[in-house]
């Protein structure tokens, strides 16, 4: 009998260093971000960069991305750690973010919080490293 076996992907230094310095990149330029997280995506077995920030509703995730791609280009080859294929907006009302806040709260700072398999409020969270969540 064959067993089936998933191997996560792992998130590794330079991930967690290319989000910490992207999220510098972008406090620098301005943009208000209430959460920033690494985020496991069980569904396909990868890593995704979460910005939740209430300008996604005001200006529209167009520019946000286009501002992200702009910080991520000062990060030179660190960026490829965190490319914008994994970049994902979420407005701050976002589900997420209300759930993470029940749990967490960083202030405005940059941390490295791992979060591994907790329920809150019935939302399952496989993996995470949090930035912040304010």
């Amino acid at each position: 009998m064959a067993e089936n076996t998933v191997v996560k992907e792992q998130l590794t230094d330079e991930m967690i260093e290319a989000g910490a310095e992207l999220t510098r990149k972008l406090d620098e330029s301005g943009l208000l971000t209430s959460a920033v997280l690494w985020l496991f995506a069980s569904d396909v077995n990868e890593w995704r960069l979460l910005f939740a920030s209430s300008e996604v509703s005001t200006q529209g995730p167009r520019k946000i991305y286009e501002r992200i791609r702009l910080a991520s280009k000062e990060l030179g080859d660190k960026a490829s750690a965190a490319p914008l294929s994994v970049i994902g907006l979420l407005d701050e009302n976002a589900e997420l973010v209300k759930v993470l806040r029940i749990a967490i709260s960083t202030g405005p700072g940059i941390n490295r919080i791992r979060f591994s398999k907790n329920v809150i409020n019935g939302h399952f969270i496989e993996d995470a490293l949090i930035y912040r969540v304010t």
